[in-house]
């Protein structure tokens, strides 16, 4: 029998180029562009604040170079500069502070870490200069301009405090130079003098690294030009390119991290960037009467959006496990889905019977909202489809219920901060998955929501696949056959709060027990 790895003569059937993707149908881009206005400055990958300094001062310091240096003859040079610079950084934290996690090239100062004892240095140069790279070791960091060019230019620009010129990184002329300053005056002139020695020689000893602790990411910033400007940083006003549609410059950074703090003081959580968005979701219900702020609008237009897409995504991931049991045609597969979930509903839910409409309206106490989502998570590990299908649909419906009143509230705050457009606004889901249904009965709601999250997928892959050669499709239709690709569990976004929260352990408002320091509750109460 030939199979595609034995046969050796043309063969015509070429790999489609599947890939994986974290949205199979399209719909986070609504949560993306809502924790981009509340977290402006941040990245999920910019972890730790002291890259920051760092990277102004090494812009800072190169432009000093002398002309006709190795460094200055082109961009590239400025890249090795940084990319050098990152390394020792990396083999210095390795070495002095392991414990310290999100340390770019951590995971390549490890492999190398007995270099010192082998060799009696660490080789700068052969680690972090691509051209001139050890092939056999590879380079600590792949992207050309190292992590600086890759995740953190973005959130330094976005700050105005740097800018791109010729293929260069330039600080600019106010924040930037502040910051350049700030860093340098929190390392010692012999510390600075080291640092640079050693980017230019692309060799770091021993013995150096008692005398760099100035550049540690986990230096005791209170009190220093260094730590007041990424306070001042972090609690200004989100910039200019964050106004909004009524010209007004938002605070939403700034408010979002007072309701961190204030989450913190009252939570022994040590996981609470984790249950934030849940919490400030839970809050905006008992703050019915209350004033609250932009960025409460925004966590719980952030939240809704991702219960919403997970409710979705739930269905959508049991109608792919289906399709790995059998083949079946678009009709068939929809028939049987339809019938095995409504045997489902007969047996566990017999209360779900009448309009989708009655449904809604009698079921105020019935199902709790939060615990069907709970229970998607367990449902997917069991495997269970059709229960899944029929625990998706129930979430979507009670998350209807719940937030119908607050249609207004979210139209104004998605205008407002222009990503009203985003596709997955969780009432323009409500519109197409149950305002049209809304006097459908429970079967026939599910078929329809059946066939559009078939269609959706499918409009969405072959959208992606427009600019792109990669396929995103989970299925195909062959002969009117579906044909299974590939599985995807639903999914929560990552919000920025893994990185707020390291900037305020870095800015020590918080200890390492998760408690406010002295510091923290003086800025709480300011």
């Amino acid at each position: 029998m030939y199979s595609t790895e034995t046969y050796n003569e043309p063969f015509w059937a070429a790999s489609a180029n599947f890939v994986r993707g974290r949205d199979p149908l399209g719909i986070q881009n609504s949560s993306i562009s809502t924790y981009a206005k509340l977290l402006p400055g941040m990245t999920n990958l910019t972890l730790r604040l002291r890259y920051y300094g760092m990277y102004l001062w090494l812009i800072d310091e190169y432009h000093k170079l002398p002309p006709k240096n190795d460094f200055t003859l082109n961009a590239e040079g400025q890249y090795r500069f940084i990319r050098r610079g990152e390394l020792i950084l990396a083999y210095f934290m390795t070495n002095k502070y392991g414990q310290e996690l999100s340390v770019v090239g951590s995971n390549y100062a490890n492999r190398y870490i007995n270099d010192l004892s082998e060799k009696g240095f660490h080789d700068i140069a052969s680690g972090a200069d691509v051209l001139n790279s050890d092939t056999e070791r590879g380079v600590y960091w792949s992207y050309k301009s190292g992590a600086l060019g890759q995740y953190y230019v973005g959130s330094l620009i976005a700050l105005d405090l740097v800018y791109i010129k010729t293929d260069r990184f330039f600080r600019t002329v106010n924040n930037g130079y502040d910051l350049a300053n700030a860093y340098k005056d929190s390392i010692s002139e012999p510390t600075a003098k080291l640092f640079l020695g050693r980017i230019l020689e692309g060799k770091l000893y021993e013995n150096d690294l008692n005398k760099l602790d100035n550049i540690s990411l986990n230096k005791y910033l209170r009190n220093t030009l260094e730590g007041d400007f990424y306070r001042q940083m972090l609690f200004s006003d989100d910039g200019i390119k964050s106004k909004t549609l009524t010209s007004e410059i938002p605070t939403q950074r700034k408010d979002t991290i007072i309701l961190f703090l204030n989450l913190i003081y009252k939570s022994d959580d040590m996981n609470i960037w984790k249950t934030f968005p849940r919490n400030m979701y839970l809050s905006y219900f008992t703050k019915k009467t209350g004033k609250t702020s932009e960025a409460e609008e925004g966590w719980y237009c952030y939240y809704l959006n991702e219960l919403v897409h997970y409710s979705l995504e739930a269905i959508f991931w049991a109608l792919l496990q289906e399709m790995e049991n059998k083949e079946y045609t678009v009709e068939q597969f929809v028939a049987f889905i339809t019938e095995m979930t409504a045997q489902y509903q007969k047996e566990h839910f017999p209360r779900l019977s009448g309009s989708i409409s009655s449904i809604i309206y009698s079921s105020d106490q019935e199902y709790e909202t939060l615990k069907l989502i709970d229970e998607i998570h367990l449902i997917v590990k069991t495997k269970n489809s059709f229960r899944c299908i029929l625990t998706g649909l129930l979430a979507l419906l009670c998350l209807y219920r719940d937030n119908k009143e607050y249609n207004e509230i979210v139209a104004n705050y998605t205008t407002r901060h222009y990503i009203s457009d985003k596709h997955g606004n969780a009432f323009d889901i409500f519109k197409d998955y149950i305002k049209r249904n809304i006097e459908s009965n429970f079967k026939d709601f599910t078929t329809k929501v059946i066939l559009l999250l078939l269609n959706e997928h499918i409009k969405i892959a072959y959208g992606k696949m427009r600019d792109s050669k990669k396929n995103l499709l989970k299925f195909i239709i062959e002969d009117g056959y579906l044909i299974h690709i590939e599985t995807m569990s639903p999914n929560f976004t990552n919000p920025r709060l893994r990185t707020l929260y390291n900037f305020i352990r870095d800015l020590h408002l918080i200890n390492e027990n998760n408690e406010l320091t002295d510091y923290g509750r003086k800025i709480i109460s300011q």
